[in-house]
């Protein structure tokens, strides 16, 4: 509900709200008791736009990246800024990391500032909680969501076909390679990461061959998770001459521990990373990767703020899909 909803429901006047909004002295105690307990009903959060009650728009759209540390999330952050900077519009980059009360804080500085859209980079719904702080805060505000699948009328969802880049990786390995067993880096539990997860046992099981949960390994993304999920297979004392990981920069890690203990790879173990960065191609041997088309993901994902802005109509959920490059890994 915006304001004037509000001056509805109270039974008052527009510029009524927008002085028990601004805690003006000359409002009758009834009345601004009144207006209170309708805000405190709808959880209103007043906006710089409904105090003032100045409607027009803001130019500023807000993106929310779960981790601008990761190059990935990084890469797509930057193209969404170029183009929509181009387009005249300033950016506003929040990094939520994986933190509830750290993503619920910035929806409601969102709400407060009433930026004029949204753009939310990887899963960044990692509870219910969330998910319903969003639709709550945001109901008025345009959003477009990265690789998360949220519904409703003022949500768009726009999502690299992840599960088809397993297919990719497992049928090159299985098929190509005729490698069966194949360890698989997984790194948080997001959407995504659980539907990877999954299409991973669902292409083993397809193949007719037996899931082992000693070859899936929980780890951190970055050099040193790739560097633990070695480890720690090693500790398990699994064997394998495959893996998929999660992204570039764990699988390098994971490289780079293979060689350690004197694995040759692709001789010894074969490697797919996810995303295609920079550090797939300055790997050695260069990596053979999951091309989840990163900087057409950001050219999309400003467009389609752009555009919902200007009154267009879009579908609700679109799919990128991604393809395999084959370099000297695998």
């Amino acid at each position: 509900m915006n304001i004037y909803d509000m001056a509805k429901e109270a039974g008052v006047s527009i510029s009524t709200v927008s002085r028990v909004l601004n805690n003006h002295p000359n409002v009758r105690k009834a009345t601004k008791e009144r207006v209170l307990g309708v805000l405190k009903k709808h959880n209103y959060v007043p906006s710089a736009v409904a105090k003032s009650l100045v409607n027009k728009s803001t130019n500023v759209i807000a993106v929310l990246a779960v981790d601008v540390r990761h190059l990935h999330y990084a890469n797509i952050a930057f193209t969404i800024e170029q183009k929509l900077s181009a387009s005249g519009y300033n950016t506003i980059l929040c990094n939520t990391g994986y933190d509830k009360k750290k993503m619920f804080d910035y929806i409601r500085v969102l709400a407060e500032k009433q930026v004029d859209g949204v753009i939310m980079v990887g899963s960044v719904l990692s509870s219910d909680e969330t998910a319903e702080s969003i639709k709550r805060y945001l109901s008025d505000t345009p959003i477009v969501m990265h690789n998360t699948i949220l519904t409703g009328p003022n949500i768009y969802n726009i999502s690299s076909e992840e599960s088809h880049g397993i297919d990719l990786a497992m049928d090159y390995l299985v098929q190509d390679k005729e490698i069966r067993r194949i360890a698989y880096i997984q790194d948080y539990d997001t959407l995504v990461g659980k539907q990877k997860r999954s299409e991973y046992r669902k292409k083993l099981k397809e193949y007719g061959i037996s899931y082992d949960r000693n070859l899936v390994v929980k780890t951190e993304s970055g050099l040193d998770g790739g560097i633990a999920a070695i480890r720690e297979l090693s500790r398990r004392n699994v064997d394998y001459s495959a893996l998929i990981g999660c992204d570039d920069i764990t699988c390098l890690g994971a490289m780079q521990e293979l060689e350690r203990m004197g694995r040759v790879i692709p001789r010894d173990v074969q490697v797919i990373g996810f995303n295609n960065t920079i550090f797939s191609r300055i790997s050695n041997p260069p990596m053979t990767v999951i091309d989840n088309k990163e900087e057409m993901t950001g050219i999309m994902l400003a467009r389609a703020i752009a555009d919902i802005l200007l009154g267009r109509d879009l579908p609700s959920h679109t799919l990128l899909y991604p393809e395999l490059i084959k370099r000297g890994t695998a």
